[in-house]
């Protein structure tokens, strides 16, 4: 019998060919069309890879149940299949979950790690609550989760300013297959990796939104205190999704931080 077929992940790729690799990683129920801005700065100086996790966006969906040892082995088939690695890793959210799993089992593929409003590891009580969203999305569908989403996402003042970004989050996350969207907060509840952290030698940036009540800056603290020299950068008056909600500001560390890589 021969070996099931790995769905196919959508990806694109731009850049400079032969300058360092890096691939970026979205956050859950969103698709790679959410690196726009990191895309545009990134470009001019880096070979840069986007791709849609398993089940969203244009990537076919994967069997479930999901887990973060297929999610890094689906990186790691990104970066192998460039032959330009390792990469410099940029995840956003359960991204940045993702690329830490990663750099846990294949740490020769990884060059870099940027971690933005992320975690490393969750109480019993946060494993409660994200299986929660999860256990409301296959009772009540997409529509149940997203105005307490978007309160976690954004701040009020982005909220207020840029509507128009919000409503295209809301579309893409109403579109989501809610099978999926449940199967990754299930994924996402078993996340620990904060004791593989201290055996991390890549050059590693912490980035967390100063409001980010989803992630917050102690996670961010913790994961910058576990992996040894790694960077830590606050975002003051920034939420969640902050590649969106201040691309500029991200931009600027993250391109700081790759240039000294």
């Amino acid at each position: 019998m021969s070996a099931p077929s790995i769905p196919a992940l959508n990806q694109i790729r731009t850049g400079v060919r032969g300058a360092p690799l890096v691939v970026l990683v979205h956050a859950v129920g969103l698709d790679l069309t959410y690196w726009d801005r990191q895309i545009e700065a990134l470009a001019e100086r880096f070979d840069v890879i986007a791709y849609d996790l398993a089940g969203h966006g244009a990537s076919a969906r994967s069997e479930l149940p999901l887990s973060f040892a297929a999610a890094a082995a689906d990186l790691a088939a990104v970066i192998t299949g460039a032959e330009a690695g390792p990469a410099c890793v940029v995840g956003l959210s359960v991204g940045g979950m993702i690329a830490q799993s990663l750099a846990a089992t294949r740490p020769e593929l990884v060059r870099a790690l940027v971690l933005i409003d992320t975690v490393s590891t969750f109480s019993d009580a946060g494993r409660a609550a994200v299986r929660g969203r999860g256990d409301m999305v296959r009772a009540e569908g997409m529509d149940a989760i997203l105005a307490p989403t978007l309160e976690r996402w954004f701040t009020p003042a982005f909220a207020a300013r840029r509507p128009d970004v919000l409503d295209r989050v809301a579309k893409t996350l109403r579109a989501a297959d809610p099978q999926v969207h449940a199967a990754m907060w299930q994924m996402i509840s078993t996340l620990d990796v904060a004791p593989h952290l201290p055996a991390f030698a890549m050059p590693t940036l912490v980035m967390v939104g100063a409001l980010d009540p989803t992630t917050p800056v102690a996670a961010a603290e913790a994961i910058a205190a576990g992996i040894p020299g790694a960077r830590l950068e606050i975002l003051p008056e920034v939420s969640h999704i902050s590649t969106v909600e201040a691309p500029a500001l991200v931009n600027r560390h993250l391109i700081t931080f790759l240039e000294t890589v």
